[in-house]
């Protein structure tokens, strides 16, 4: 199962659509020999008939929260924040694209708020997700995720509304507030509608739960509704399917499906594959400030990182004396992550992480005099 939830959960501004369009093709067209080399011909129309039994059951699950909600907005009938979301063509402004998309050799942070997982269990508390938040953008995230799954992780549509109104309070300072994704198990438009209603600027998209067709439709609703997608795939074939699809936001899960075994080659098999324009993001098995620069070397722009600064924020003190401010150590982590740092010279102690120490300082680029 953590190979849909371990990672958990395109740009169009003004005039830039048809231009990114061409720019897509042109680009698909320079990988098509990659691909016929690696993607085999007995590519499927639609992968949903694999889906584990385990995600079928949270797609069920899904579904009924769906069919609720629909029957909800039907009721309260067009005047409903969610029908008018629907009936209305809205314009996607591209903020999530452009905060992970900086120049080669620059890693962004998708930093995530996330409680618990159904294989890990409870990962941190976290009483006060827009707190969390300030933290990461402090940091320096470029995004923030927000899970809203209850049952599985804990989450709730009104953490990513209280994450959004912290993050919309810097509007006047720098950084700029970070833009926030839904992170769920997204099957319908009328979840993505309920997205952009709660302030969200990007949900997930799971080709391996949805299949080739069904992320097509969504990714062409998420166009209607005004709202970006990050596109999650763990291969060849769902890579190929989110290419085709116009996916401009792709995370790569480095969790096998099947063995649910994490290695980084995942990322280093299919960054190639991966069109220019297209924003590459790693999710899953990311522990340290080596990981994130092994995974920047390998040309990924961002990388999503949820268990490990949750725990890292719970297991900080936070000390204040009359002498030294209290120091999250999740801030240290996201700083080490971004930092210039080489894989071969790096160092590998938890004071590289946390931001303390002599092995902080070529990670957090302090300078001793």
């Amino acid at each position: 199962m953590m190979a849909f939830v371990s990672a958990f959960f395109g740009v169009s501004g003004v005039g830039t659509g048809r231009a990114l369009g061409q720019s897509r093709s042109s680009g698909f067209q320079a990988l098509k020999s990659k691909w016929d080399a690696v993607v085999p011909a007995r590519m499927t129309t639609d992968i949903k008939t694999e889906i584990p039994d385990v995600l079928k059951s949270i797609l069920e699950r899904k579904e009924e929260e769906v069919a609720k909600l629909k029957a909800e907005v039907e009721a309260a009938g067009p005047d409903h924040p969610i029908a008018k979301r629907l009936a209305g063509e809205n314009e996607v402004s591209g903020i999530f694209y452009s905060a992970l998309k900086r120049p080669n050799n620059t890693l962004t942070i998708i930093a995530e708020i996330k409680r618990r997982s159904p294989s890990k269990g409870h990962i941190a508390y976290i009483k006060d997700p827009a707190l969390l938040s300030r933290t990461y953008w402090e940091a320096g995230a470029s995004c923030i995720s927000v899970l809203t799954d209850y049952e599985g992780f804990g989450g709730s549509l009104d953490d990513l509304r209280e994450v959004v109104s912290e993050q919309k309070s810097y509007k006047d300072e720098y950084p700029p507030p970070c833009p926030v994704l839904r992170k769920d198990f997204t099957i319908d438009e009328i979840q993505i509608a309920e997205a952009a209603v709660a302030g969200a600027s990007a949900v997930l998209l799971i080709v391996s739960a949805l299949g080739e067709k069904r992320t097509k439709e969504l990714l062409d609703a998420c166009e209607r509704i005004g709202i970006e997608a990050l596109v999650e795939v763990h291969d060849e074939d769902e890579l190929k399917i989110a290419v085709d699809s116009g996916a401009k936001i792709i995370g790569v899960n480095n969790r096998n499906l099947r063995t649910f075994e994490v290695s980084l080659e995942t990322a280093r098999r299919l960054r190639p594959l991966i069109p220019d324009d297209v924003v590459s993001v790693a999710e899953s098995g990311i522990s340290g400030n080596l990981d994130a620069w092994e995974l920047r070397d390998m040309g990924y722009n961002s990388i999503l990182v949820g268990e490990s600064l949750c725990r890292a924020y719970e297991l900080s003190t936070e000390t204040t004396t009359m002498y030294q401010r209290g120091y999250n150590q999740a801030k240290g982590l996201i700083m080490a992550f971004k930092a210039k740092g080489s894989v071969q010279f790096g160092p590998t102690t938890s004071a590289a992480f946390y931001g303390r120490g002599e092995g902080a300082k070529e990670t957090l680029g302090e300078m001793s005099i």
